[in-house]
């Protein structure tokens, strides 16, 4: 399996977030993970045979202060940092084995017992990802008309604030009051901070 949660574009393997075989009936446990280890501990999981699942959020991140492309980037991280989903393969296999996993720091408990997420629980989170990560710009986009927010230090008018009248992923457009009127300007989304 691929130590991904998203294929490759025109690769014909499975999604592993979605089990290859069938594992309804094994519970589905979570593993506490080492920071900004996640994919590593997936990648070690799926390589284990379990059946691992950890979702991302597609979110939108305001470029570097240096970056040469000031866009808005779209990123996927995860949406539970730290935490990943699994499940036994068959029967046999010893869930105490995703323990000693290389990026799990452990296994979820609560006392002395493993902490079992309910299927429809990973069905609800997996359908979620689904339409998220199809989300145009305007839905995920905090920069929403009415939205207030302040000019940073990428601009001269450092400290000002205003209103969102339009966004897109190159350029926003906000109502300031400048002398005492209204004035619309356009932006870069890294010049702009939420208030």
């Amino acid at each position: 399996m691929r130590p991904s949660n998203h294929p490759a574009p025109h690769d014909p393997s499975p999604d592993p977030a979605q089990p290859a075989c069938d594992t309804a009936g094994f519970p589905w446990y979570v593993a506490y993970t080492k920071p900004r280890q996640e994919e590593f501990a997936l990648g070690h999981l799926l390589q284990q045979d379990f059946n691992a699942y950890l979702p991302r959020y597609k979110k939108l991140k305001k470029p570097a202060k240096n970056a040469i492309c000031q866009e808005m980037q779209v990123v996927h991280e995860p949406m539970f940092p730290r935490y990943i989903f699994l499940q036994r393969t068959r029967p046999e296999q010893a869930i105490s084995k995703a323990q000693h996993t290389r990026g799990i720091v452990t296994l979820v408990r609560f006392g002395v017992e493993l902490a079992i997420m309910p299927a429809e629980l990973i069905a609800a989170i997996q359908e979620y990802e689904q339409h998220r990560n199809q989300a145009g710009f305007e839905e995920i986009s905090p920069l929403k008309p009415g939205t207030r927010v302040k000019l940073n230090h990428n601009t001269p008018l450092q400290g000002l604030e205003g209103l969102v009248q339009t966004a897109s992923a190159k350029r926003v457009i906000v109502l300031l009051e400048i002398l005492g009127r209204p004035k619309t300007i356009k932006l870069e989304p890294n010049q702009l901070d939420i208030t």
